[in-house]
């Protein structure tokens, strides 16, 4: 009977969060790479809810601080690929400067580093909030997500278009 009432208020906390997240923000969406960014989010957040049996005040605590970590996460992508972006200009121009060049590549090794550094912070703080049970489902849990999603990533070619 716990569950029965638990999962419904576990699911109503968190569309209520990513509402706020999705309607508070500063910047309009971009584009389709955003939409792909939330709903990967989506799915990911209510497929961790289901697979490690949350309670209600577990999700209270953890998806604040799952939207903030993810909104960190996707700033620190931004500039990633602003900086991806401008090394390939550099690496296209007629004049290679070797100081800005390892500039670049400093600069996207250090935004990487934090982007995996902001992972760890957020996997640390749900482990502390976990059961040992919770913990070990949700080791499993990340592992059989991600595989999905290369797999399901591999099933479509270029330009979006499923193969056959």
């Amino acid at each position: 009977m716990r569950k029965k009432i638990i999962y419904p208020a576990a699911l109503a906390i968190f569309f209520f969060l990513i509402f706020i997240t999705v309607y508070a923000q500063d910047a309009p969406p971009r584009g389709e790479q955003r939409n792909l960014r939330q709903n990967l989010f989506t799915l990911r957040a209510l497929q961790m809810t289901r697979a490690l049996d949350l309670s209600e005040q577990q999700t209270a605590v953890i998806f604040p601080e799952l939207n903030r970590a993810e909104k960190d996460k996707a700033e620190l992508q931004r500039q990633l690929l602003e900086e991806i972006r401008r090394l390939r200009q550099l690496m296209n121009s007629d004049k290679l400067a070797e100081e800005e060049l390892e500039n670049r590549v400093a600069r996207i090794r250090e935004l990487r580093q934090k982007i995996h550094k902001r992972e760890e912070k957020f996997e640390e703080f749900l482990l502390s909030r976990l059961t040992p049970a919770q913990k070990a489902r949700y080791i499993i849990f990340t592992l059989d997500f991600n595989r999905q999603m290369l797999e399901r990533a591999r099933s479509f070619g270029p330009g979006g278009q499923k193969n056959k």
